[in-house]
C-alpha cells in the first residue's frame, strides 16, 4: 500500500524534456539525457 503522505512531483528539463519523478528533484541532480544540472528543470503538474 502506497504512503499517500508522499507526493510524487514531477520536473521537466527546459533543454530536452527529460522528466524526472520523485519527492524532490536533488540539487546536485544532473539530467541523463542531455547532461543539464537541477537548475535547468522546473516543476509541472499532472
Amino acid at each position: 500500500m502506497a504512503d499517500e503522505n508522499k507526493k510524487v512531483r514531477k520536473f521537466r528539463c527546459l533543454v530536452c524534456g527529460y522528466v524526472y519523478e520523485g519527492e524532490e528533484l536533488p540539487e546536485d541532480f544532473v539530467c541523463p539525457v542531455c547532461g543539464q544540472p537541477a537548475s535547468v528543470f522546473e516543476e509541472i503538474e499532472d
